[in-house]
């Protein structure tokens, strides 16, 4: 494919939040985050129709459980405390 071809590829972030049917505010937020394949080219963002096919098709259903995370925080930080305290008293 010629580099020329290779533009056709490439979307606005108007264009790419239609396809992906997201406004275009939340796809600037992930293209900033690193969370979406994009390239920034001077204060624009611009994204490749490609690309965002290959980071869907590797899309996994976000897990993260917040109640969960806190409860493996809690954990650490009072086995530290056990642990520094049994450390020091014997």
């Amino acid at each position: 494919m010629s580099n020329i071809a290779a533009l056709d590829d490439v979307l606005t972030p108007e264009e790419a939040a239609v396809k992906l049917k997201r406004p275009v505010k939340h796809l600037l937020t992930a293209a900033r985050r690193g969370e979406i394949p994009a390239k920034k080219i001077g204060r624009s963002w611009v994204f490749k129709m490609s690309e965002l096919e290959k980071w869907f098709a590797d899309w996994r259903p976000n897990t993260f459980d917040p109640n969960q995370k806190a409860k493996e925080i809690l954990e650490s930080i009072s086995g530290k405390k056990r642990g520094g305290m049994h450390g020091i008293g014997g």
